[in-house]
C-alpha cells in the first residue's frame, strides 16, 4: 500500500470530520468507534505505537499482575505487523500512527545509526509518524535522512529547520 499525500489527506479529512461527531461524554481514543452521518456509517479504527525503540524481536518485559511481578515475552515488530494486518483486514478504515522513538534503543540501531529500522517501518505501512524526543539522537542530518526515508507523512510541531539568517524552513 503506497501512502501518498493524497491518501493521507483523505484519511485525515475523514478523521477530522468524524472527530466532530464524537460525543464528549465518550472517550475519543476508543477503538472501533462508529461515526454516523445522514448518508453512511463508518467505523474508524485508530492504532498508535510509541516508544518501540527498535526492539525488533520479542523480549522479556515486566508486568504487574495480581499484585505480583510477572515477566513474559512482549514487543517486537513481528507482533506489530501481525496485529496491524489483522486490524486492517477487519476494518479497511484503520489509521495507524507511530508517535516516536523509532530509531534508538537497540544495538542494531546504534551500529546502523537507525538505517536498519527504515525498511521495517516502511513494511508496516504506517499512515503517519510523529517524531519523538529520541529521534535527534544521531543529530539533525541523520534525523532528517531517517524521517525522510519513511514512506508515510510526518507531522512535527516542536521542531523547525533553521536555514540560517533568521530564516526557518520546513
Amino acid at each position: 500500500m503506497e501512502n501518498s499525500r493524497r491518501e493521507f489527506l483523505k484519511q485525515v479529512g475523514a478523521l477530522s470530520a468524524s472527530a466532530g461527531l464524537i460525543s464528549l461524554e465518550k472517550p475519543i481514543n476508543q477503538v472501533g468507534e462508529t461515526f454516523v452521518d445522514d448518508k453512511t456509517a463508518v467505523t474508524l479504527t485508530i492504532l498508535q505505537s510509541t516508544d518501540v525503540h527498535c526492539q525488533i524481536h520479542p523480549h522479556d518485559e515486566l508486568f504487574w499482575e495480581n499484585e505480583k511481578t510477572v515477566f513474559r515475552k512482549a514487543g517486537g515488530y513481528a507482533h506489530l505487523a501481525t496485529y496491524f494486518r489483522q486490524e486492517r483486514k477487519k476494518n479497511k478504515h484503520t489509521f495507524i500512527l507511530d508517535t516516536g522513538d523509532m530509531f534508538q534503543g537497540s544495538e542494531l540501531s546504534v551500529k546502523t545509526t537507525g538505517d536498519a529500522i527504515i525498511p521495517i517501518l516502511n513494511e508496516l505501512e504506517y499512515n503517519l509518524y510523529l517524531p519523538g524526543n529520541w529521534e535527534v539522537v544521531y543529530y539533525k542530518a541523520a534525523m532528517q535522512k531517517l524521517l525522510g526515508s519513511l514512506n508515510a507523512p510526518k507531522v512535527c510541531a516542536n521542531m523547525y529547520h533553521d536555514l540560517g539568517e533568521d530564516k526557518k524552513g520546513d
